[in-house]
C-alpha cells in the first residue's frame, strides 16, 4: 500500500474517530437531562440520533433541524411503575447555541397558544408541551388525558428545565425590535437562506400592525462592518433585478417586488434592517420605524 493511501486511510480513521467521540458526548450530555420523577420509570432504553440519522426519527422535518445546526437528540419513553406501556415521551434537541434553539422553537410555535413560564419560553397544548432552554429544544408528548396529563407534562418539563444549566448571557431579541405594534410571539430567528438568500443569514423577522397597516420587520446581525456591507451590495443588486420599482434615497433602498410587496432597506455599522411586506410604499411609517429600530440598536447589544 502506497505511503498517500496509508495518510488517506489514517485521517479518514481519524475523522471517523473525532465523529464517534462527538456524538458519544454529545448523548452524554443529554441523558444527564433525563429526569428521575417518583413513580416513573424508563420503559426502554432511550434511543440517540445524531445529523446523519436524525431522518430516521422526523423524516421530512430533518432538515429543518440540521438548518439550524442540530447536535444530537435524545428520545426517551417513561411509563408508571404500575403500567406496561408509556405513557409519556421526551424528546430533547442539542442545537449547539441558544440562538439556534430559539429559531427552530420559534419556527414550529403557534402564533397563539397557552405560551407559559418555562425554561425561556414554552407552550402547552392538547397533549404536548414545548420549550426551549439554553441550546436545547425540549418537546414531551403524554397519553394521559384531561388535568392528569397537563400536570404530568408539566412536572417533567419543570424538571428538565432544572437539570439544564441556564445560558446566562442570553438576551431576547425582542429587545431589538419596537413594542408598540408588535404582535405577541411573532419574533422568529433564521440562522441560515434568510428570507430565501443563500448569502444572508443570523436574521430576525417580527410581525407589526401599526394604524391599520400590516407588515413585517426584520434585522439581520453580520460578522462586521465589512460582511454587511458585501450583503446589503449583493442584496440591493438582486432586488433591484426583480423588482418592479425600486429607488434609493439618501441611504435607503425601497423596492417593490411580488414576493415581499414593498421593502425598505438601510444599513447601520454591522446590521442590516428594514420592512417587508407593506402594502403600499409609506416613507413615513418606514422611516420613523427604523429610527426606533436604530435607537433599540445603539442602546442593545446582542448576545
Amino acid at each position: 500500500m502506497g505511503y498517500k493511501k496509508i495518510l488517506i486511510f489514517v485521517f479518514l480513521g481519524l475523522f471517523i474517530f473525532t465523529d464517534l467521540l462527538l456524538a458519544a458526548t454529545v448523548r452524554e450530555k443529554l441523558i444527564n437531562f433525563l429526569p428521575k420523577i417518583s413513580g416513573w420509570v424508563l420503559s426502554q432504553n432511550p434511543e440517540f440520533y445524531g445529523p446523519e440519522n436524525l431522518f430516521e426519527y422526523i423524516n421530512g422535518a430533518s432538515e429543518a433541524y440540521l438548518a439550524y445546526d442540530f447536535q444530537g437528540l435524545i428520545v426517551a419513553f417513561y411509563k408508571r411503575e404500575k403500567d406496561k406501556e408509556p405513557a409519556i415521551t421526551i424528546e430533547i434537541y442539542d442545537l449547539g447555541q441558544t440562538l439556534n434553539a430559539f429559531g427552530i422553537y420559534s419556527s414550529e410555535k403557534p402564533p397563539e397558544g397557552n405560551f407559559i413560564d418555562l425554561g425561556f419560553e414554552g407552550y402547552l397544548e392538547q397533549g404536548t408541551l414545548h420549550f426551549f432552554v439554553s441550546s436545547y429544544y425540549v418537546k414531551i408528548f403524554s397519553f394521559l388525558e384531561g388535568k392528569e396529563g397537563e400536570e404530568t407534562l408539566l412536572l417533567f418539563g419543570q424538571e428538565i428545565a432544572r437539570l439544564i444549566p441556564a445560558d446566562k448571557n442570553w438576551g431576547s431579541p425582542l429587545a431589538f425590535f419596537p413594542p408598540l405594534g408588535l404582535k405577541r410571539n411573532s419574533v422568529k430567528f433564521i440562522l441560515k437562506n434568510f428570507l430565501g438568500f443563500d448569502y444572508l443569514h443570523h436574521g430576525f423577522l417580527a410581525s407589526y400592525e401599526r394604524e391599520g397597516v400590516n407588515f413585517e420587520a426584520f434585522f439581520i446581525k453580520a460578522q462586521d462592518e465589512a460582511e454587511a456591507e458585501t450583503m446589503e451590495s449583493r442584496w440591493r443588486k438582486e432586488l433591484a433585478l426583480s423588482a418592479e420599482v425600486y429607488r434609493e434615497k439618501d441611504s435607503f433602498f425601497q423596492a417593490f417586488t411580488r414576493h415581499f410587496a414593498n421593502i425598505y432597506l438601510i444599513r447601520h455599522s454591522s446590521f442590516l434592517l428594514g420592512l417587508i411586506r407593506l402594502p403600499k410604499a409609506d416613507d413615513d411609517l418606514a422611516y420613523a420605524f427604523i429610527r426606533e429600530m436604530l435607537s433599540l440598536i445603539n442602546s442593545q447589544r446582542l448576545n
